[in-house]
């Protein structure tokens, strides 16, 4: 549909009501979509042309993106119905297409928000594989998939019969607006907080470099900026909720869901980056490396560290066939050389080892070496340059 197709149905619908307050609540929604859409894309350019790779996590990212757009899309058609406009103002049916888009933001909100969650416990999942993370995880993932179902369902058939939530004068039954919005941004601040506080312990008892360590944790706790627009978001909901002019009161939580929504897949994106910004600025990426070995020193493959009790490294347990030694995001994405020692024979250990190295010599490195000697293995199952 060319956009003269686009003028020509909104003038058979009574054409644009749009309002200064309307066109400020919609380039907040846009500025924060095509935010999200850049991040989505060098995340989906790092997993498939560097690390070669693409998982639930990602597809999961992706769908939330998809969700934001149809947000984005129902609330240019709210902003150009009448959004920002006294309710007085507005002719009936401009106000009727306005309330259509307003109860199909509800179901797509909600769907962007939980499916940007769920794609960063899945790679808590990945980056943090103790039994006791993945525990805590599932518990997480069920939950979102318990209030999340909940959260769409109960948006999509607010009113019984759905015609009823924006022709107050047909018969039936609406659930109570005020409560559901109140009960499901109460839900989104409260996991936004858990999903924020679930990786702290495996960061604090990672053995790194203090800077490194404190960009991990920042790169993390970026994702508190969620919870302060869930925040804003649900103080804007209240104002809506008591206002007698809900039309011209809504572009305040509208923007605020754009903004949270977005900056959800943003926050996402985040920890997938670091082989994309390894590539392009080398120098930013070595800051944060610290002292660790690279070839041509020791490397200690038995180094283990605890937390809760759990023996926690950034390599998994050699168990999970798909999370094995030498796994090449999680050496660049956080602490490069580290991991289990594979139980069993001396020959065993060197053909792990091997497959280390050989898969780390293939990530892109901030100041790649060749080693120009040959390497040998010891009986004590490190490697010796």
């Amino acid at each position: 549909m060319n956009l003269l197709q686009i003028r020509d149905e909104f003038q058979r619908g009574g054409g644009v009501y749009m309002s200064p307050r309307g066109a400020q609540g919609l380039t907040v929604s846009v500025v924060f979509t095509a935010l999200a859409t850049c991040f989505v894309a060098m995340r989906m350019f790092t997993r498939i042309k560097l690390m070669r790779r693409v998982e639930g996590n990602d597809w999961m990212v992706m769908i939330a993106l998809v969700n934001s757009y149809v947000f984005m899309a129902l609330d240019i058609i709210e902003a150009v119905s009448g959004m920002g406009v006294h309710l007085k103002d507005i002719p009936p049916h401009i106000l009727e297409r306005q309330m259509k888009a307003f109860w199909l933001t509800i179901p797509f909100y909600n769907a962007a928000v939980l499916c940007a969650k769920a794609s960063i416990l899945l790679q808590y999942f990945r980056v943090f594989p103790t039994r006791r993370m993945r525990i805590v995880c599932w518990i997480m993932i069920t939950v979102l998939g318990v209030y999340g179902t909940w959260a769409v369902i109960s948006a999509f058939f607010n009113c019984v019969p759905v015609a009823k939530f924006w022709d107050d004068s047909i018969k039936g039954f609406c659930l109570s607006k005020p409560g559901l919005w109140f009960s499901n941004a109460s839900m989104h601040i409260t996991t936004d907080i858990a999903i924020l506080i679930i990786p702290i312990p495996a960061l604090m008892a990672i053995d790194l470099p203090r800077r490194q360590k404190i960009a991990l944790m920042i790169m993390f706790g970026l994702g508190g900026f969620v919870c302060i627009t869930s925040i804003v978001r649900l103080i804007s909901l209240k104002k809506i909720s008591d206002s007698s002019d809900p039309t011209y009161d809504n572009v305040g939580a509208a923007a605020w869901s754009a903004v949270e929504c977005n900056t959800g897949i943003i926050c996402a994106c985040l920890p997938t980056l670091k082989p994309l910004l390894a590539r392009l600025f080398p120098g930013m990426i070595t800051t944060f490396q610290g002292s660790r070995p690279t070839y041509g020193t020791t490397i200690n493959t038995t180094q283990r560290t605890t937390w809760n009790g759990d023996e926690a490294t950034i390599s998994p347990p050699v168990e999970e066939a798909e999370y094995g030694a030498g796994d090449p995001e999680r050496i660049l994405a956080l602490v490069p050389g580290s991991g289990f020692k594979k139980p069993g024979s001396e020959e065993e250990e060197k053909k792990g080892l091997t497959r280390e190295l050989t898969q780390v010599a293939s990530v892109p490195e901030a100041h790649p070496r060749t080693p120009t000697h040959i390497m040998d293995f010891d009986h004590a199952g490190t490697l010796a340059a």
